[in-house]
């Protein structure tokens, strides 16, 4: 009769046809979320927070899906920051200032987009909640701060911060990025281009 093998797939190493297992790594409409995680902290420094992952990685699948190739590693990082860093034609952080008073921290800053200018103010325990209160105000929806999450881009003293941010805004779920030497300045741009994520989404429904 018949001789079948009992392994579906036979082990390899990747070594024994001259590639390395980071060079196997593909990204494709297939792909799960951990191989993108891993390209982008491999080749970027980007450490995807879990619930980032999960945000992130539908974008990617669609774009794989749509380009029908695997997707490079420029791509992914391309894909990730238009996503989540682009602050184009949307509102941006302009001169802030925090003071504490009265154990509490009280925020002004302004926002600019072209040549428009808003002041915004707001109140809270930290720079973070005084800026989400500043923006429940001024867009007048209640805003949430659902997940937060910060590294150092390298071992440096002078390394620039990534922040990750998702955010409840009137019952649905946002996330940005920010990425700076200063990890204030993170925190809020990230804050800010969840907020014009939702704005955006909003402006192309109505």
């Amino acid at each position: 009769g018949r001789e079948y093998w009992e392994v579906a797939y036979l082990p390899i190493d990747p070594a024994d046809i001259g590639r390395s297992y980071q060079e196997v790594i593909r990204i494709n409409s297939q792909s799960g979320k951990g191989g993108i995680a891993y390209v982008l902290e491999r080749d970027y420094g980007i450490s995807l927070p879990r619930w980032l992952q999960i945000d992130f990685s539908p974008v990617v699948q669609a774009y794989a899906e749509q380009q029908e190739t695997e997707v490079g590693s420029q791509a992914i990082y391309e894909l990730f920051c238009k996503t989540y860093l682009n602050g184009e034609g949307r509102w941006a952080l302009g001169n802030y200032q925090v003071n504490r008073e009265d154990n509490a921290d009280r925020l002004q800053a302004e926002l600019v987009r072209g040549s428009a200018r808003e002041k915004i103010a707001g109140s809270g325990s930290g720079v973070v909640a005084s800026f989400v209160d500043a923006m429940e105000r001024f867009t007048g929806k209640q805003i949430v701060l659902v997940e937060y999450s910060e590294h150092a881009m390298s071992q440096s003293a002078d390394a620039e911060a990534m922040c990750y941010i998702q955010l409840n805004i009137a019952g649905e779920r946002y996330c940005g990025c920010g990425r700076s030497e200063d990890i204030v300045q993170a925190s809020l741009d990230g804050i800010l281009r969840a907020i014009n994520a939702a704005v955006i989404k909003h402006t192309q429904a109505a």
